[in-house]
C-alpha cells in the first residue's frame, strides 16, 4: 500500500483469510490497510464498509501488492532507516497513524513512510522466534497493533475451539467477555494464560 497511487484504494482482508484466534477461538475481525495519502478513511467510511461485509460482489479492481525495495531494505537496514526517516521528517503529516479495532474492523492506516517501515519490520517476523512464537508491535512503545507469528497455530486452534464449544455453546457468533476468554485460556494452556 505504501506504493499505491490510486485514490481511495484500501486493502481488505476478510473471510476466508481471517480465521478465529488460536487462544480462545474468538472470531477475528476483518483487517483494513489504508495509505493515508490516498484520501481520508473516516469513521463514516468504516461504518459503511462494515455494513457491506461480508462482501457479495466483486471489487472495483485488482491491486497488485508490491514490495519494491524490500530486499534492499533488509540487506542494508541502516540506509533504509535513514532514507525512510528523512521522508517522514519532511512533513508532520507523514508521522500520523491510526490503529484501531473498536468498530468491527481492524484499521491499520498510515502514510507511505510508516507503511514501508512496518513492512520491513514485519518481513522477517517468523524467522526470529521464542518457543515457536514471534511478535512485533506496529506502534511501539505504545504497544498497539500487535502482529504475531505462531508456528503451531493450527495445533493451538483446535483445542481452543473445542474448549469454547464445551464451555460456551451459546457463544458461537459473539465475542467472548474478558472473563470468558480467561477461562478458555486457562483450559487450553493448563492455567498459563496467553
Amino acid at each position: 500500500m505504501a506504493f499505491q497511487r490510486r485514490e481511495r484504494t484500501i486493502v481488505l482482508i476478510d473471510s476466508p483469510l481471517v480465521v478465529p484466534t488460536p487462544f480462545d477461538a474468538d472470531r477475528s475481525l476483518p483487517i483494513v490497510v489504508v495509505n493515508n495519502d490516498l484520501g481520508a478513511f473516516s469513521r463514516a467510511a468504516v461504518k459503511d464498509l462494515r455494513a457491506q461485509l461480508p462482501l457479495s460482489a466483486a471489487s472495483d479492481g485488482t491491486v497488485v501488492l508490491q514490495t519494491r525495495g524490500l530486499d534492499q531494505a533488509r540487506e542494508n537496514p541502516t540506509e533504509f532507516r535513514d532514507r525512510n526517516e528523512e521522508a517522514q521528517l519532511q512533513n508532520e503529516l507523514q508521522k500520523r497513524r491510526w490503529i484501531d479495532g473498536s468498530n468491527g474492523l481492524v484499521i491499520i492506516a498510515a502514510p507511505p513512510p510508516v507503511l514501508r517501515a512496518w513492512g520491513v519490520d514485519l518481513s522477517d517476523l517468523g524467522s526470529r522466534s521464542r518457543e515457536g512464537k514471534s511478535w512485533e508491535y506496529l506502534d511501539d512503545p505504545a504497544k498497539v497493533g500487535e502482529v504475531q507469528v505462531l508456528h503451531d497455530f493450527d495445533t493451538m486452534l483446535a483445542p481452543a475451539q473445542a474448549a469454547r464449544a464445551c464451555a460456551f455453546p451459546d457463544a458461537a457468533n459473539r465475542m467472548l467477555t474478558e472473563d470468558e476468554r480467561s477461562k478458555i485460556w486457562a483450559e487450553v494452556s493448563g492455567g498459563i494464560g496467553r
